[in-house]
């Protein structure tokens, strides 16, 4: 399972989002960013930011 925790981003904030794909968890992180933080969703969907995005990801094993 794949994971990023949202204070990697620099936010005081202990969510976790999860997925079985890179992608699946760079969009729950956009949509967490966007519902929770006031994101901007075009500038976080933008192919440099969601790279950014992914390079914080962590392989975490299953429960």
């Amino acid at each position: 399972m794949k994971a990023i925790y949202c204070r990697d981003f620099g936010r005081d904030c202990n969510a976790k989002m999860r997925g079985k794909t890179e992608d699946d968890v760079v969009n729950a992180t956009i949509n967490h960013g966007v519902s929770m933080h006031g994101e901007d969703s075009k500038e976080l969907n933008a192919p440099e930011k969601r790279a950014e995005i992914a390079l914080q990801i962590k392989e975490e094993e299953e429960a």
